[in-house]
């Protein structure tokens, strides 16, 4: 596998910015600051690079000053918010079967990641590594999916018998962890992973019910994404024309987006900025013709949006290719 497939599903990275705000940190800022545009988590299909997820977890870290965010937003996951990948791990029969299952579909949600499920004396261990190497440090978005790995096994609704194991060493703000993984925990190890007695692998699971499945975020987002699309060049991007399409009331979509961590506006600015850098960088239409595609009403307003968003005129930036 080459090194530039390596990649994530937008769905890993959906509680990002809610923790954000839950932090008085605007998501948008430092989405933007570190390469992520948050339009980009309008596509439920799509990839994000492992380089620029790796570096967001990292940002994250850095603006909040929390030890280990990549734990606690790892669980605020439900294993359904993972699409296709959770809502079949969360109809496995047993504990074994649904450790399996992640296994065999990981390439659903991360490309790129080696997922392993290994039984050994008294455990079972499904273990995580990335392929491949990164300049961005990885330990925040280990953490994550460990703890989302960690939700698979609870799913037998005996938290006492799930532990952890670190590659890291142990060091005294380890302690944190336990807040998210339980006390059971061992530093120091050769692979990181969630520990399994071997007693609960065969446990048969509650039924799972896909009917009484909540809505999913990003479907909700991945549908605000087309219609906003649409709707650019005639001018009526609205909050209110979009609930109409989305058959949602004002107040349950802005209630969704606000669980999705950016606001109507926020999605709306950063998908005319893409759009208008795609367009720009093409050079097969001229300035006016673009500001007219993104709903402007003139040039000028669009060339003030655009120099907001690169710091140039669309000229300048267009005589950069």
């Amino acid at each position: 596998m080459l090194q530039e497939s390596f990649g994530h599903n937008p769905r890993t990275l959906l509680h990002i910015a809610p923790y954000l705000l839950s932090r008085s940190v605007p998501p948008a800022d430092i989405f933007k600051r570190v390469g992520v545009s948050p339009s980009a988590l309008l596509n439920a299909d799509g990839w994000v690079s492992r380089e620029l997820c790796f570096a967001l977890g990292s940002e994250v870290n850095a603006v909040t000053g929390d030890r280990f965010p990549g734990a606690d937003i790892g669980r605020r996951f439900r294993l359904t918010d993972l699409g296709t990948w959770g809502v079949a791990v969360s109809g496995a029969r047993t504990v074994r079967e649904a450790c399996l299952t992640a296994v065999n579909g990981i390439g659903l949600i991360h490309q790129g990641t080696d997922l392993r499920f290994d039984t050994e004396g008294a455990s079972g261990v499904l273990s995580m590594s990335f392929a491949g190497r990164s300049a961005a440090h990885p330990q925040q978005h280990i953490l994550g999916a460990l703890a989302v790995l960690r939700g698979i096994a609870l799913l037998a609704g005996a938290p006492e018998a799930v532990g952890a194991q670190f590659v890291q060493p142990y060091e005294r703000a380890g302690d944190r962890l336990e807040e998210t993984f339980g006390p059971s925990l061992a530093f120091g190890c050769d692979s990181d992973g969630i520990v399994i007695d071997r007693a609960i692998l065969d446990f048969p699971l509650p039924p799972f019910d896909k009917a009484t499945r909540k809505h999913d975020p990003l479907e909700t987002a991945e549908r605000l994404g087309v219609f906003v699309k649409e709707l650019l060049p005639y001018g009526g991007v609205t909050i209110d024309r979009v609930a109409s399409l989305l058959r949602l009331s004002r107040r349950t979509l802005q209630r969704r987006l606000r669980d999705f961590g950016f606001s109507f506006e926020e999605l709306v600015d950063d998908v005319r900025r893409v759009e208008a850098i795609r367009r720009v960088g093409i050079g097969e239409e001229s300035v006016l013709e673009i500001a007219f595609m993104l709903g402007y009403s003139d040039q000028a307003h669009f060339t003030r949006a655009f120099r907001r968003w690169t710091g140039l005129s669309p000229r300048d930036y267009a005589r950069g290719f």
